[in-house]
């Protein structure tokens, strides 16, 4: 038995008759009737009753063909899911990011490459952005969403800017400056500062003290915390001020309010990957976040410095 007489047999039981489905099949009807025989003889049982004006399924082919159709459908499916597969159109995309990211770009991408490839999982992950060249560099993330990095990394990492976004200042709802529209960060050169340390995500630590630094004064800091989100809380209990990206105002939590700040530095955000990722679901991704900086005005880059 083999795929071929599964395929004639089928055509054979819908049609009842060898002229017709050898027509269908673009053969002639005596190979026809050989393989249908064969298929019976390999069985041991009579599929079709056969007289000289009609044919007809037994019994025994009447079931034969209800499992003979599924089995062909498992097949086609596979058949096409390995395709789908090789093609990146199915599988997963294991996708590191930071939460600045998750209040900016991740949303809009996600939904992009989802409306695109709707049988490819993302499997998403949140974490410091120390740690996602660790991840990228072991196979354990195939996209790092993050600010970009700093410093010397392998060439084979690649970078593409996302987007672009200024630092703002979060202050406590009671603040005296909480009623103005902008405000000169130098106007927070007394007040105790909650950040986050250098370590965690080295580019913007430096962005947040150099801000600081043009208005002439080195923040004092009061506490330090990984997340800016906790950032944000803490500075709704009244323990502070802070900068933070410009997104981090859709956050609107009750007890802290978001204020411009004048001639701020632009944050750079982007996409990571491993050259020698191998995940075919890999370019489809790439080409998706591509289109959406294309529409923020950004230009690739290549390998990180």
């Amino acid at each position: 038995m083999d795929i071929r007489q599964l395929r004639y047999f089928i055509v054979l039981a819908e049609t009842k008759h060898f002229g017709q489905a050898a027509e269908r099949l673009h053969m002639t009807q005596p190979p026809l009737s050989r393989q249908i025989a064969a298929l019976e003889e390999s069985l041991g049982v009579a599929l079709f009753r056969r007289t000289s004006r009609s044919v007809s399924l037994t019994p025994a082919g009447e079931d034969f063909y209800r499992n003979a159709k599924r089995l062909l459908a498992d097949l086609d499916f596979a058949v096409r899911s390995a395709r789908a597969t090789a093609q990146g159109e199915r599988g997963e995309v294991r996708i590191g990011f930071t939460m600045y990211a998750a209040w900016n770009v991740l949303p809009r991408l996600i939904k992009a490459f989802s409306e695109a490839h709707p049988d490819v999982s993302l499997i998403l992950n949140e974490t410091l952005p120390r740690d996602l060249h660790q991840a990228l560099m072991a196979g354990e993330a195939d996209i790092g969403i993050t600010i970009r990095f700093p410093g010397d990394f392998p060439n084979v990492l690649r970078y593409h800017p996302l987007s672009r976004e200024p630092l703002c200042a979060v202050l406590p709802q009671t603040h005296p400056l909480a009623g103005k529209e902008s405000i000169s960060v130098g106007d927070l050169a007394a007040e105790p500062f909650v950040t986050f340390p250098r370590t965690t995500a080295p580019v913007l630590h430096e962005a947040v003290m150099s801000c600081c630094r043009q208005h002439g004064f080195e923040p004092v800091i009061r506490l330090e915390t990984h997340l800016q989100q906790t950032i944000v809380n803490l500075v709704a209990e009244g323990l502070g001020v802070s900068l933070v990206p410009d997104s981090m105002r859709r956050m609107q939590l009750a007890g802290a309010v978001f204020r411009t700040i004048e001639a701020s530095a632009q944050i750079e955000q982007g996409l990571y990957w491993n050259d020698r990722n191998a995940n075919p679901c890999l370019p489809g991704f790439l080409d998706t976040a591509h289109r959406l900086s294309e529409a923020c005005g950004l230009v690739a880059s290549g390998p990180t410095p």
